[in-house]
């Protein structure tokens, strides 16, 4: 099985700092999810949030994937709330494989609405619940309150691996462990000589994995995706792709020999102090 997830905010807002390609096109787009298929790749990670995302999954695909979209509010009653339905007739299905929180201070914030994700889930509508997190004081409050999904998504790569301590009691309770922003939204990519100025406080960091990359001879998007794919602990690694070429270049680094421990070892000393930088919400 191929560990990947298409992410797909892409399809529907210009995304990310190193995005270059803008927004797929309808023809694009449909060669896209033609060759996710043929490679094996199962899941669509899309969300309310992401434009007009949902509405072009629904046209063009056939319910061949493994949908999942995420919320940024809720209405009761409960299951029947609007957003649900609308995520489904824009998708053009009768249920999700899963519904997520778009961010885990819903949740918390409203408390009510975790018994209404386990309602929609019970009446067959939803196949997982679960929620999207930036902060792991999140998920210390939502286990807390005993909301354990069956579904999370948060970042991890390289520099940023705050929720890794969390892995080993995820998976003990049966959480299916999504992680994204592999590439750090595509700064771990960038040349080092163009990378905006208030980034400046991460230089060191980024600067540190081109040695190391370049010591052991691999590729910074072998390096980037294989040391979360690697991790037995994740189930799926989301990644954002604009176009044909970059979704067979990342599925081709998943094919590519494991890292070594030597390497790994070597990523996990770098630390960067102040977690604020590695939160893209902060950047502006």
């Amino acid at each position: 099985m191929i560990k990947l997830a298409l992410g797909t905010v892409q399809f529907g807002l210009p995304y990310g700092i190193n995005n270059q390609s803008g927004i797929p096109d309808d023809s694009e787009l449909r060669s896209i999810f033609l060759l996710a298929k043929q490679l094996g790749i199962e899941v669509l990670d899309s969300a309310q949030g992401y434009g007009n995302a949902e509405e072009r999954i629904g046209e063009l695909t056939k319910n061949e994937f493994k949908v999942i979209t995420k919320f940024k509010k809720l209405e009761p009653p409960f299951p029947f709330q609007t957003e649900l339905r609308e995520s489904l007739r824009k998708l053009k299905s009768t249920d999700l494989y899963g519904y997520m929180a778009h961010d885990g201070d819903l949740l918390i914030e409203n408390p009510s609405w975790w018994e209404g994700l386990q309602i929609a889930k019970e009446d067959g509508l939803v196949k997982k619940i679960g929620y999207s997190l930036y902060s792991v004081d999140q998920l210390e409050l939502l286990l807390a309150k005993k909301m354990i999904p069956d579904l999370i998504q948060f970042p991890y790569n390289i520099l940023d691996r705050r929720f890794e301590p969390y892995l080993p009691e995820l998976a003990s309770l049966g959480v299916e462990i999504h992680t994204r922003s592999v590439y750090l939204q595509g700064l771990l990519q960038m040349d080092l000589n163009k990378i905006p100025t208030y980034f400046g406080a991460l230089q060191p960091y980024l600067k540190k994995v081109k040695e190391i990359v370049t010591k052991y001879d691999v590729s910074i998007g072998q390096a980037c995706l294989g040391f979360a794919i690697q991790n037995p602990l994740i189930n799926r690694v989301v990644i954002g792709i604009d176009n044909v070429t970059q979704l067979i270049e990342n599925s081709s680094l998943c094919q590519m020999e494991n890292l070594s421990e030597d390497l790994i070892n070597e990523f996990i000393s770098i630390e960067v102090k102040d977690k604020n930088l590695l939160n893209p919400a902060n950047w502006k």
